[in-house]
């Protein structure tokens, strides 16, 4: 989602008219949920996915309908649209055999429009790292645009104004009773008795929140290989070593912060310039180090974090030493069961590459509360 953003605000930077393309509802079998987000210009450049397949090439065929040439029939002053696609067999000619049902909205943004301020007002909060949605109500008298963060915290307009201020109040009412997810997508309808003039009136909710961090310990082969993986994946990447010959951007160019301290033995604490890190029971945690003696340490120090994934490479011989070690100074086996040990799924991987894949691969599953396999005996 980092990278879509970036994309769209590029392209709004440029003066260029963008089309956000968002899965709403997802039932039965589809390629994917609320979560998707596809953006397009008028050029046909585009960024992101809707899941592919069918409904993917009708989202981009309706996209390229609203940015028509003004005059044709439909398509004069069009700003959103709602598809709705059954993909069952039975249903439709499309030849397509999922049996899911998928609804996608699209939303019309222009460079210099009241959607493109709220817009940015949201991507600046998640680049902050708070979740923030982007929100629009489409009115019998025209669009309205928000950004709102926790708590129906309203970050963009500032100040709304007149008759805005009743469609807001009505907008925060329908959203204490929807409750949309800041991870997704969602449309609902505006109750008519909510405030005057709001019958016919619909809601476009797309939450945004920032990619989960994985905090890499080593800046070897294979945290070098993690790094890419891991944000080929989706994730922000903080790469921690105490060798700044190594931890270059020529060598990390995908991460999103290079931590450069003195010792591995504080790893997580400020050096210099180097800011102190913060791990949440959202992010996860990597020891991919080249030094097995500090191993312990710093799986001691990550274990009083709240990370919510906590990675050792290494073989079960020096596994089980470490955690004897630990259980020594007070550590349960609670505690000891959040450590992945030997990291990664049981795939057969060997170099370094083949081993991020099997990291990252643990990581996606155990976030999606999922038990593919255990892990491999690394040599």
């Amino acid at each position: 989602m980092d990278e879509l953003r970036k994309w769209v605000l590029g392209r709004l930077d440029s003066g260029k008219t963008v089309v956000l393309a968002a899965v709403t509802r997802a039932s039965g079998s589809t390629a994917r949920g609320p979560d998707a987000l596809l953006a397009m210009d008028s050029s046909g450049a585009m960024a992101g996915t809707v899941g592919g397949g069918y409904a993917e090439h009708e989202t981009i065929d309706a996209v390229q309908q609203l940015f028509g040439p003004e005059g044709e029939a439909g398509r004069a002053g069009r700003i959103a649209r709602d598809l709705e696609f059954d993909l069952t067999p039975e249903t439709n000619n499309t030849q397509m055999i999922c049996g899911g049902r998928l609804s996608v909205h699209l939303e019309k943004i222009e460079a210099e429009g009241e959607a493109a301020r709220a817009l940015r007002a949201c991507f600046g909060r998640v680049e902050d790292g708070k979740p923030c949605a982007f929100v629009t109500v489409h009115t019998p008298r025209g669009r309205h645009c928000f950004a709102i963060e926790g708590e129906n915290r309203v970050l963009f307009p500032t100040a709304p104004a007149g008759g805005e201020r009743g469609l807001l109040a009505a907008l925060l009412r329908a959203l204490d009773l929807v409750r949309p997810e800041f991870r997704s997508a969602a449309t609902f309808a505006l109750e008519a008795d909510d405030a005057p003039g709001l019958k016919d009136s619909s809601v476009f909710w797309l939450g945004l929140t920032p990619e989960p961090l994985v905090y890499i310990f080593g800046s070897g082969h294979v945290g070098k290989a993690t790094c890419e993986v891991a944000s080929l994946a989706g994730f922000r990447v903080v790469v921690t070593d105490d060798r700044p010959e190594l931890l270059t951007p020529e060598r990390f160019p995908h991460a999103s912060l290079l931590r450069i301290i003195k010792s591995l033995e504080h790893p997580l604490a400020p050096c210099g310039k180097t800011p102190a890190i913060e791990i949440g029971p959202q992010d996860c945690a990597l020891i991919l180090t080249r030094k097995p003696d500090i191993d312990r340490g710093m799986l001691a120090e990550l274990l009083r974090t709240e990370a919510g994934y906590v990675g050792l490479i290494g073989s079960k011989t020096k596994r089980d030493g470490i955690f004897a070690s630990l259980r020594g100074e007070g550590y349960t086996d609670a505690d000891l069961a959040r450590v992945h040990s030997p990291v990664g799924l049981a795939i057969g991987a060997r170099t370094p590459e083949e081993i991020a894949v099997s990291i990252v691969a643990e990581i996606i599953a155990v976030r999606a509360g999922v038990s593919p396999g255990k892990p491999y005996e690394q040599l």
